[in-house]
């Protein structure tokens, strides 16, 4: 072996080590690592999204429901706890919640969701949503209207299709937003004013909140994705990644 594999392997092998011995410092909670970047610690509310934010949240999808619903009720998100639902078709749900309001927003009708969702939902709002929202319009977000959460189908309907996420509760379909100043932002543009002024103030929301939603969700399509998508942003937690 060469002198530069030689000094190229006994490189490799410290990282490891460290890497190993920084783990083990932070597993015995002796590595002052802030919350954000340290894999073991729970996710937060608080929390500003960041590299371990899925990890933190497909751990918590892969806990116990309890400790989901915990997690919502620590975060003060307004939800009723759901009992298991199973259906032929591989349609139903586990571990999910019927969702009113979380945060500063109240869904115009109650939705039932997977927890793992809600608990997305409520990151969102708090990180990107409001954010958008006091950008663009100086006014927080405080209403959602939505086309529903669960429906027994296949995506877009087809008969071959595989199934949706809405089977199973793990997607959320919003077609509007409501403003504490009274605004209503609908995902529908009829009239293409923000396809002809692409830098007014509710197209960048629009923009900016399916934007914000791709380090929560797995799914975040909207008008810009295909045709099916005109009048709703469709966000899910699925195992397919694509944020339009």
């Amino acid at each position: 072996m060469s002198t530069a594999r030689r000094i190229a392997t006994l490189i490799l092998l410290l990282a490891v080590a460290a890497l190993g011995w920084c783990a083990y410092l932070a597993w015995q909670d002796r590595l002052p690592l802030p919350p954000r970047w340290n894999p073991l610690a729970p996710l937060g509310l608080a929390e500003e999204p960041g590299p371990l934010t899925r990890y933190k949240l497909s751990r918590l999808a892969d806990a116990p429901p309890a400790a989901c619903y915990a997690w919502l009720d620590a975060a003060g998100v307004k939800h009723q706890p759901l009992g298991d639902r199973s259906e032929t078709d591989s349609c139903g749900w586990q571990g999910a919640t019927r969702l009113s309001a979380f945060g500063s927003v109240r869904l115009a009708s109650t939705a039932p969701l997977a927890c793992p969702t809600v608990v997305a939902l409520a990151l969102w709002e708090r990180h990107a949503l409001q954010p958008a929202a006091i950008v663009q319009f100086g006014s927080p977000v405080t209403g959602i209207e939505h086309l529903g959460s669960y429906a027994c189908r296949n995506i877009y309907g087809g008969a071959a299709d595989r199934r949706s996420e809405h089977a199973s509760a793990n997607a959320l379909d919003i077609s509007a937003f409501r403003l504490a100043n009274g605004r209503r932002i609908t995902v529908l543009d009829p009239s293409r004013k923000r396809e002809a002024s692409p830098q007014a103030p509710e197209g960048l929301f629009l923009r900016e909140a399916a934007q914000g939603a791709c380090p929560f969700f797995s799914a975040v399509l909207g008008p810009g994705y295909n045709a099916a998508h005109r009048d709703h942003l469709h966000l899910d937690r699925g195992p397919y990644r694509v944020c339009s």
